[in-house]
């Protein structure tokens, strides 16, 4: 049990990780380019000051080139003259310049190999640093469109809102009219009390209907009018 709810604690404290990263994406590639931008730029100092002890050393060596060549004409010299000792002298000091030579001819070796090593990782490190910011060009555009992404959230939210506004609108129109539905209620009563059979006769000219209508007023008044020439023909 003990080693189960380790586990679903290590699962979630992995997974709300993996959630604060791809939230905050932008920051954090931010910040890990301003770190390798930091480390790059010392490596590049590093570089720089390779390459000028290798340019130091190639000087060194072409100094001391000169200095052997000088010494051996010397030595030369000295031994056609017959002058042996100071020839000795002269074969020491060239012995001397030959070890510092090699010593140097090594240690340019050497920087010029550690310059070429740091230069290629520079390349690499330059290409990547390149990938990473047009990632975080990437990272940029989509987090604009998680945010758009929340927006059009919230802007669904409320077109549901209005659709089911909408929705209680129509069926309020929906329902039957009151008065609508008392006139058929006194519509089927009259049906069922005769009443209406009178009417529909009184319609067809066979006596009169149950009641007064606007109708039957209007004819009257017409049919009056139509009897009295003082009503066209005033005074």
């Amino acid at each position: 049990m003990f080693t189960t709810l380790v586990a679903l604690f290590k699962a979630r404290s992995e997974s709300s990780r993996d959630k604060l990263e791809t939230d905050n994406a932008v920051l954090l590639i931010e910040q890990k380019i301003r770190e390798a931008e930091k480390g790059h730029d010392t490596a590049k100092r590093s570089l720089a000051g390779l390459i000028l002890r290798e340019r130091q050393e190639d000087t060194a060596l072409k100094a001391l080139i000169t200095r052997r060549d000088d010494m051996e004409a010397r030595t030369r010299d000295a031994l056609k003259a017959g002058m042996e000792d100071l020839a000795g002298d002269g074969a020491n000091a060239l012995a001397d310049l030959e070890n510092e030579y090699a010593a140097r001819s090594d240690a340019l070796a050497r920087t010029r190999a550690g310059a070429r090593r740091l230069r290629l990782l520079l390349e690499k490190t330059e290409r990547r640093l390149t990938d990473l910011r047009q990632g975080l060009i990437t990272a940029r555009s989509l987090e604009d469109e998680r945010r758009g992404g929340t927006a059009l959230h919230g802007s669904l939210g409320g077109l549901g809102a209005l659709m089911e506004g909408e929705a209680v609108l129509k069926r309020a129109l929906a329902v039957p009219d009151a008065g609508g539905f008392a006139d058929i209620l006194d519509e089927i009563n009259s049906e069922l009390s005769g009443n209406g059979l009178i009417d529909r006769m009184a319609d067809q000219g066979f006596g009169a209907a149950m009641k007064a209508r606007g109708d039957d007023i209007l004819k009257r008044l017409k049919a009056g009018l139509g009897a009295s020439p003082s009503a066209t023909n005033p005074a």
